[in-house]
């Protein structure tokens, strides 16, 4: 699966509640496949879920796996919306069918559809003939529920040329956003024989995006994730305590916050050096892990993370655009100083 489709605002919980998944994809972030075992408990989700909207957090996004394989998804998403959080779900779109659908309604607000490109290159991707044909048919089903859909693609070195296609294809499918996210070299993706696109690839995608914007009336919102660092971004402020009496600074300081299927907990995403770790939910509650990551003096070494990469991707030989989230986890597991030879 890819990474989540952001359509909502900027401080968001990914939960991702289960490995299962039906297709074995080559560049999956978190080794996923049918073998893959291990999901997160309902009870445990649903007090973290309390939590986080204490710590600010306004945004739920569930991926896996394949989240429509985890059985209580509604009860999930419904507790999610009682907390006051929008819902969204990352899908392979393969399971979206009436009876999966029903229950969603009314309780998940956004549905982001992943795709790799045209139907060839999303084949190749996904390790499974015909699942471009079993995606696309799900689809009038989909927008038949009312439920906003968006389509999530991976940009590789091998796809972006499809980009315009796969606004074409989001139009005339119904779909509200095409999200452009660069593929990121975590879990099995670290296996496949492809790098990262570079900067003069991303340069194209977002030539290609605002043609497509453009061609499509504003019909369609398009996000490339990419940032221009016109202004170099600044971490937020340092709670003295999470839990203490600005519990909403903690969301502040990690603006994405991810729970992974063993139930550890992370800044940023998958890949994010578990040494960054606040800990996992079956020890202690999300609030309990946030007091003690603050307590430790763990949030300085994220802050000063931060610091490091955003003023390397500032200096005036750094690329003009940088995968944010990307740049942050590589630089979490090495030491990583962004130079113009890497985006």
């Amino acid at each position: 699966m890819g990474e989540q489709l952001r359509c909502a605002p900027p401080h968001t919980l990914q939960v991702h509640v289960t490995r299962r998944c039906n297709l074995r994809c080559l560049h999956c972030y978190s080794s996923s496949g049918p073998e893959a075992r291990g999901e997160m408990s309902l009870d445990l989700l649903r007090s973290a879920l309390d939590d986080a909207s204490e710590l600010g957090y306004g945004v739920v996004a569930v991926s896996g796996g394949e989240p429509l394989l985890y059985r209580p998804l509604s009860d999930l998403l419904a507790h999610a919306r009682r907390r006051g959080l929008a819902t969204a779900v990352t899908t392979n779109g393969m399971l979206l069918d009436r009876h999966r659908l029903e229950p969603l309604k009314g309780v998940l607000a956004f549905v982001a559809v992943s795709l790799d490109g045209a139907p060839a290159a999303h084949d190749r991707m996904r390790a499974r003939p015909g699942a471009f044909a079993a995606m696309a048919e799900r689809l009038p089903e989909l927008r038949a529920s009312g439920i906003p859909f968006g389509i999530l693609f991976t940009l590789t070195n091998e796809n972006a040329e499809d980009l315009a296609w796969a606004a074409d294809f989001a139009v005339a499918n119904g779909a509200v956003a095409l999200q452009v996210h660069p593929l990121s070299l975590t879990g099995r993706a670290a296996e496949i024989d492809l790098a990262p696109p570079d900067a003069a690839l991303a340069i194209r995608a977002a030539q290609l995006a605002a043609e497509a914007r453009d061609r499509h009336g504003g019909r369609l919102r398009i996000v490339v994730d990419y940032v221009p660092w016109l202004r170099v971004p600044t971490d937020g402020p340092a709670p003295a305590r999470a839990g203490g009496g600005n519990k909403r600074l903690f969301a502040d300081l990690v603006s994405s916050l991810a729970i992974e299927a063993d139930g550890t907990v992370i800044p940023i995403g998958h890949g994010f050096a578990r040494d960054h770790a606040l800990g996992n939910l079956s020890s202690a509650r999300l609030s309990a892990l946030a007091d003690r990551w603050i307590a430790t003096g763990a949030h300085e070494r994220f802050r000063e993370l931060v610091r490091r990469v955003a003023t390397a991707a500032a200096a005036p030989a750094a690329p003009p655009l940088i995968n944010w989230a990307d740049a942050m986890r590589r630089a979490s597991v090495a030491e990583y100083v962004l130079s113009p030879a890497v985006d």
